[in-house]
């Protein structure tokens, strides 16, 4: 590792020195004996940082090897704006990261990549839109990224893995504090099966405005950004202006007009700003990717399975509902819809409820 990567890892572990003061350290400071005399600069950088926070800095100093070697037991793996492999889709964009740590496939950085973001609390609609979408190119062979966030992200990431698609979150905080931390396990997955992305190191907690400031990444390092259910006051807001602002191609799923959760949808699709989408087929035409014929695999149902099935046909049922209108034991039922929801035939919602 270049002395130079190595000053940047050990700036950007400190909380207290924003973005602009790690720079500013940077470029007053950098030479090859950077760390040898580290002690002897604190007048070159007094109008930067207290004594007592340079104090802190020094005390470091001797434990950057550590430091840099802790990481890499943890997978953990740091690419800085002087690395080879920095991404290009982040050199020109707002505040560009010093650092980024990841986990899983690099690789993926540079691939083929669509962001699909929106509410964190999608209606049946919303759901249903952002299933269809990630599944479909996923299989028209797009890695999705979002931020594994609840509602739509995390909607997008599942769909994408079940569909033995490759992921990829950027993560508002460091990996010590997956949020939300339901998502832990999810974490784990996308690890494995496709790459989690932070600007903070590791044991760095997100703050409320930390996700809205890592969306710049989401829109960067994507093709496009297609939206699928989001209201005016969503944080996808800022998604779609780093998106706008990037060149990048945004795409966005009409909604109901008179659904809250659709108002910010529908209000750039008003303003012209926008690839309004209704099949996958707008987005690939739009990217010029010939679309992938998908077949539709036929589900072997048991007798049991077709009760359930058919009666879901009406339109969403509570447990209690289809418990009534099938006369099948609570245990029995129970093993049916977990059977039936782990082969994504249906799918559980808030409230016990479930549909196809």
């Amino acid at each position: 590792m270049e002395i130079k990567e190595k000053i940047l890892i050990f700036l950007d572990s400190f909380e207290f020195l924003t973005h602009k003061k790690r720079e500013s350290i940077f470029d007053r400071l950098y030479n090859d004996k950077f760390f040898e005399n580290f002690i002897n600069n604190f007048k070159q950088i007094e109008d930067i940082v207290t004594y007592a926070q340079f104090s802190k800095m020094y005390a470091e100093v001797k434990n950057i090897d550590t430091y840099i070697e802790k990481l890499k037991k943890q997978s953990i793996k740091t690419i800085t704006k002087f690395s080879k492999n920095y991404p290009k889709s982040l050199e020109n964009i707002d505040a560009p990261p010093l650092v980024l740590y990841l986990k899983g496939d690099e690789k993926l950085l540079e691939g083929n990549n669509i962001a699909i973001v929106g509410t964190r609390r999608p209606t049946t609609y919303g759901k249903t839109v952002t299933e269809k979408f990630a599944r479909e190119l996923t299989l028209n062979g797009f890695n999705i990224i979002s931020g594994m966030a609840d509602g739509v992200d995390t909607i997008s990431h599942k769909a994408c893995l079940l569909n033995k698609g490759k992921t990829i979150s950027v993560l508002a905080g460091g990996f010590d504090h997956i949020y939300p931390t339901l998502n832990l396990e999810l974490s784990k997955q996308i690890e494995k099966n496709g790459l989690l992305i932070s600007e903070k190191p590791p044991f760095v907690k997100p703050m409320n405005y930390d996700f809205p400031i890592r969306n710049r990444l989401i829109a960067a390092l994507s093709k496009g950004v297609l939206i699928t259910e989001a209201s005016l006051k969503s944080g996808t807001m800022h998604t779609k202006e780093y998106a706008i602002n990037y060149g990048k191609e945004l795409f966005v799923v009409p909604g109901n007009i008179t659904s809250s959760a659709s108002e910010g949808c529908n209000a750039l699709i008003k303003d012209l700003r926008i690839n309004m989408v209704t099949c996958t087929e707008d987005i690939l035409k739009v990217l010029k990717t010939q679309p992938t014929k998908i077949e539709q695999k036929s589900v072997q149902l048991s007798i049991d399975e077709a009760i359930i099935f058919n009666l879901l046909k009406e339109g969403e049922k509570t447990f209690d509902e289809i418990l009534v209108n099938t006369n099948f034991d609570i245990k029995t039922l129970t093993n049916l819809l977990t059977l039936l929801s782990f082969r994504g035939i249906i799918k559980k919602l808030a409230g016990n409820i479930y549909s196809l």
